[in-house]
């Protein structure tokens, strides 16, 4: 069934008079006459009566009305939603992220995001900064928010990495720990020799940057306890287990009241916070609207 033929038709229906339908469809009258008269031959019934040039709707005539503006409703906001999509305006966006940004500053982001584009969806995934190459890598995520370092080699030439801004670890203890009360002075590594240690279990970026620091310096890695998200190493930093070395920016602003972060004065180790995506995976318009907003968010750190 034709979509002319249901204009046709409600042109016809709404002035009973087939002139008149013809002329707001802009063709002859014959033309829309012979469509008519298809479409009743395609439903089976016939849609108007006509007596002595005069035209009325049968029975079968008005309750199709109702589907025919339906019908042509339905087009036009399939029309509508296909330029949304086209424009950016609408879609689902795959992103993943590192926990620090995408359990604070992602879903701040996007509260904001959404009062100019309701009709983007995000569906997020948290995973360590491996895991989420690999998952864009492999084309199961449109774009990650990653933490690397200088030292990682290079990624995959399948991937793009767009650097946006670096941060340094620092030590991260209990406000009541004895380190923490002179925190306006910096401290030497060596200070954490002998500190009970909570870490990210291994796999994750933060852990190998302190395996290889400790390394050079002679120090062994030897955590009392490994968790494998963030969240729950604070836990056990706030709870007076251990102490813990992590980029102040991957902390969310509620917990950095719970705990002291100290700079270390003979530690210069970048932590570069980068965008990353498949250099042959064609992004969507509403991808890109994402993509965008969350480097412009990134820069302004």
């Amino acid at each position: 069934m034709e979509v002319p033929k249901l204009n046709y038709f409600l042109a016809a229906a709404q002035t009973l008079n087939f002139r008149r339908a013809a002329e707001m469809c802009n063709v002859a009258q014959p033309v829309l006459s012979r469509q008519i008269a298809t479409l009743e031959t395609e439903l089976g019934v016939e849609l108007f009566s006509r007596v002595k040039k005069r035209v009325r709707l049968t029975e079968a005539g008005q309750e199709f009305v109702v589907f025919a503006q339906q019908a042509i409703e339905k087009l036009q906001q399939g029309q509508q939603a296909m330029s949304e999509l086209k424009s950016g305006e609408r879609g689902l966006v795959l992103v993943g992220s590192i926990e620090g940004y995408g359990t604070e500053a992602l879903p701040r982001l996007f509260a904001g995001f959404r009062k100019h584009h309701p009709d983007i969806r995000l569906q997020l995934t948290i995973r360590g900064t491996d895991e989420l190459l690999q998952l864009v890598e492999q084309q199961e995520l449109d774009f990650a928010v990653v933490g690397m370092t200088f030292d990682q080699g290079k990624p995959p030439e399948t991937l793009v990495v767009q650097s946006v801004f670096r941060d340094q670890l620092h030590v991260l203890v209990h406000p009541e720990h004895p380190l923490a009360q002179n925190p306006g002075e910096p401290l030497r590594l060596e200070q954490l020799e002998g500190e009970p240690l909570v870490l990210l279990r291994e796999g994750f970026v933060a852990r190998r940057v302190i395996e290889r620091v400790f390394a050079q310096r002679g120090m062994v890695v030897q955590p009392v306890a490994e968790v494998d998200m963030m969240e729950g190493v604070l836990a056990f930093v706030r709870s007076g287990v251990g102490v813990t070395l992590v980029p102040p920016s991957m902390i969310r602003a509620s917990q950095r009241r719970e705990v002291v972060a100290l700079p270390i004065a003979d530690l210069k180790e970048d932590f570069v916070f980068a965008v990353v995506q498949h250099r042959f995976r064609a992004l969507s318009p509403a991808t890109n609207v994402v993509m965008r907003t969350v480097l412009n968010e990134l820069n302004e750190i």
